[in-house]
């Protein structure tokens, strides 16, 4: 149970429903994940278990439509609220669940019916099903990393990994990096194009089974952190798939690809690490005894426990009032303009999470550096959020980009 619910989630902006989820999934990561958390990064098995478990409270099918056996339960908030629980306990274990419904969110919004009728009813099953939403490519003369992949100023230009259309199939050839869940995906949904040249009329979407002919993977990244999050190199050699399978070039897909880049769970798995950081560091200067009482009762860690609450609370404020923004359009708009650099802002409070860790490290000295009190993988975790799409510092250029023309 979360003490004060109200007070951190307040009732004005998260309906009853999301509150009935959002207290089973706290819950079920007190039960499930908290007490193996330490282990979960050196043992696959028991990440997968894990997984089955999700599937088994109904989080994979959450957000699929009903007309396949989901629960068409959607929405930023609520997404936000499951991100920020799942990342209390593994944020890598949250980012592969959220990674699935970000590889499926171009078919369901666009209405894509051979990729939904194919491939949808195994994710509304009872087994474990993998997502993975591959953009970021090997960089080079042209560039190609994700900061410019990524970069609306460039708008599909860096683009390298491509799709020509013979008959009825579409032919991909290129490669990817860093994708979550990569290696371990049922299905990818690869970004590409016709001709980097073309710019957004050139961007294709891919839907790709695994195992298909002409998909390959290579080795695990061997990461500083985030390891239950699964990155490797995937190729594309001659990989043929049926054209409807696809969408785009231009169009549509351009319009679906940059709807996947704004969002608000990365500030919501920041929030998660960090309420994770105060639990654990809340409990240890409870106990721990310095200069004959316990630490949290000498000023200077009283002090550092009140910037570490607030940092949570103003994260978490941030997060909830945006997501409740990007639900309700008929108020607020589209997720553009001001809008879109709230969520930029909201990610970047990932930052935050990282400097949280290091007050908390030094609050319990080598004994927060050890794995046995999770503040050192919290660290390490946090330090991933601050990297992806494109990082923090191309956030800072979308929010500018609000309020002037910025041509970076």
């Amino acid at each position: 149970m979360i003490k004060d619910y109200a007070l951190h989630f307040p009732p004005v902006l998260i309906t009853e429903e999301q509150q009935t989820l959002h207290k089973a999934v706290h819950d079920f990561v007190n039960r499930e994940i908290i007490p193996i958390r330490e282990r979960l990064e050196d043992e696959g098995d028991l990440q997968q278990k894990v997984r089955k478990l999700l599937v088994d409270i109904g989080l994979q099918r959450l957000s699929m439509p009903k007309e396949y056996g989901g629960e068409g339960i959607r929405g930023t908030l609520l997404n936000a609220l499951i991100c920020e629980e799942l990342s209390r306990g593994d944020v890598g274990i949250a980012v592969s669940l959220m990674c699935t419904g970000w590889a499926w969110k171009p078919a369901i919004s666009g209405n894509i019916k051979a990729v939904l009728d194919r491939f949808m009813p195994d994710f509304c099953g009872d087994k474990v099903q993998i997502g993975c939403f591959a953009m970021t490519e090997p960089g080079g003369p042209h560039g190609g990393g994700g900061c410019d992949i990524e970069n609306a100023v460039y708008r599909g230009t860096k683009l390298r990994t491509t799709a020509r259309f013979e008959g009825d199939e579409c032919v991909v050839n290129g490669s990817k990096l860093w994708a979550t869940n990569s290696g371990i995906a049922d299905l990818y949904c690869i970004a590409c194009t016709v001709d980097p040249k073309l710019g957004e009329d050139g961007i294709v979407l891919a839907y790709v089974p695994k195992k298909w002919p002409g998909l390959t993977v290579g080795p695990d990244e061997k990461k500083c952190g985030l390891k239950t999050d699964h990155n490797c190199p995937v190729y594309f050699d001659d990989l043929r798939i049926p054209g409807e399978w696809s969408i785009g070039p231009g169009g549509k897909a351009a319009e679906l690809f940059w709807a996947q880049l704004p969002g608000v769970s990365s500030g919501a798995m920041a929030t998660g690490i960090m309420q994770g950081i105060m639990e654990t560091v809340l409990e240890y200067t409870g106990q721990r005894i310095v200069a004959d009482k316990p630490i949290r009762e000498h000023g200077g860690p009283a002090e550092t426990l009140a910037d570490l609450a607030m940092e949570t609370e103003l994260a978490r404020t941030w997060y909830l009032t945006t997501a409740y923004m990007c639900d309700h359009p008929e108020i607020y708009g589209p997720k553009k303009g001001f809008l879109a650099a709230r969520m930029n802002m909201a990610r970047i409070t990932s930052e935050k999470a990282v400097r949280c860790a290091e007050k908390a490290i030094q609050l319990m000295g080598s004994y927060g550096y050890v794995r046995e009190y999770h503040v050192e993988k919290y660290w390490r975790d946090s330090l991933m959020i601050t990297l992806w799409k494109g990082g923090t510092r191309l956030s800072r250029h979308n929010v500018c980009r609000a309020y002037y023309d910025l041509e970076i």
